[in-house]
């Protein structure tokens, strides 16, 4: 007796149903599977096991629609898997075989797009309003916490990632914002969040943002080097998305080819959970190195 009654009362103070607590408990293994994931060496491995965990984060949210923690590993896995296999794919695959390359980019912006709806709903749980701010300056104050900065940098990035594939559709270039209002009240909370990782958003953000500033390749340095700074130099993507997004634009060969260089010299076992991203980064700037004599005149 005395334990049912333990039981009701830890119910009754936390609100939560016992489903719920299972549900949450699953979504907090869910996470854990995933740094499990960033530190594996063998990116077909876990392309091969992705696509199981993301269908049953999905059954578990039919169970429990608004679950933030499941919401949040929806939206992160979705976006993760889009962007390095899917999309991935279709950069390369686009200049020999344009019609399956359309095909892959169609595929990746719907990943994308199921990611950001998971995303923003997540976010509509503890921020009912996010919508609305969302349509608001950037610059304003918004009372978001600190542990809802992956939510805010994964949403932003299925945001960008849907920009990227759907190939200039004026439908999703509409949200370009939103994806800089997203990272920019991220930045505000915790900059260094995640080693860096919205330094590196930032780069590509600064110079592609329809609104850039004639400074832009400048901010994108300076973002360039605090992302640099935060990982302490262990992670390969700041150094691919410079060279991609900033010395691709300003036809800088010496500089492009420098910086992926220096990504490759990059040692995999220097940062275990940055192991799979960069182990993906490097096959990226290999293939960007073989590409040179296209991408330059």
């Amino acid at each position: 007796m005395a334990m049912k009654t333990g039981l009701a009362m830890f119910l009754f103070l936390y609100g939560c149903s016992p489903k719920r607590i299972i549900l949450d408990q699953l979504g907090n293994t869910f996470n854990k599977v995933g740094l499990v994931y960033l530190t594996e060496n063998d990116p077909q491995l876990v392309r091969e096991a992705f696509p199981f965990n993301l269908k049953t984060i999905e059954v578990l949210l039919q169970e429990d629609p608004d679950n933030y923690t499941l919401l949040s590993s929806a939206a992160s896995g979705f976006t993760m898997y889009a962007y390095a296999f899917i999309k991935e794919d279709a950069d390369r695959t686009i200049a020999e075989d344009y019609t399956t390359g359309k095909a892959l980019y169609k595929r990746a912006t719907n990943l994308f797009n199921r990611a950001r709806r998971y995303g923003i709903r997540g976010l509509q749980v503890k921020y009912p309003e996010i919508v609305t701010w969302m349509e608001q300056s950037a610059a304003a104050e918004y009372p978001i916490k600190k542990e809802d900065v992956p939510l805010l940098y994964w949403t932003a990035a299925a945001y960008g990632g849907a920009i990227s594939t759907s190939g200039g559709d004026p439908e999703y270039l509409v949200d370009f914002p939103k994806v800089g209002w997203l990272l920019e009240q991220a930045l505000k909370v915790d900059p260094d969040w995640n080693k860096g990782s919205l330094y590196t958003a930032m780069i590509s953000y600064s110079v592609k943002r329809p609104d850039a500033a004639p400074d832009a390749d400048k901010i994108a340095r300076d973002y360039f080097q605090k992302a640099v700074k935060a990982s302490r130099g262990n992670d390969c993507s700041p150094y691919i998305t410079f060279a991609e997004v900033v010395d691709v634009k300003n036809q800088n060969r010496e500089e492009f080819i420098a910086l992926l260089n220096q990504a490759l010299a990059v040692d995999l076992d220097s940062d275990p959970e940055l192991r799979l991203a960069n182990v993906l980064a490097q096959s990226r700037a290999t293939w960007l190195l073989g590409r040179v004599d296209e991408l330059f005149y």
